[in-house]
């Protein structure tokens, strides 16, 4: 699962947006920032949090990235 989290004012309020990742994935920790391309697939699983919808990406491509130094701008 590759997730962003959303801000709307601070990070008090942050939501995560989350999307269930197809194809070739690699097996990275936790908080590894990664750069992704790929295309949606008609595909969705339900969030065990929230019961919510979580689209899917079929994945051709990543890379992993340095964290940027703010995150959250």
């Amino acid at each position: 699962m590759l997730a962003r989290i959303v801000l709307s004012c601070c990070a008090a309020d942050g939501i995560p947006i989350k999307i269930g990742l197809g194809g070739d994935v690699p097996h990275l920790p936790a908080d590894t920032w990664v750069r992704a391309t790929g295309r949606w697939i008609p595909h969705t699983a339900k969030d065990p949090v929230n019961d919510s919808d979580i689209p899917y990406f079929q994945l051709d491509a990543w890379q992993q990235i340095t964290p940027p130094a703010e995150p959250y701008e």
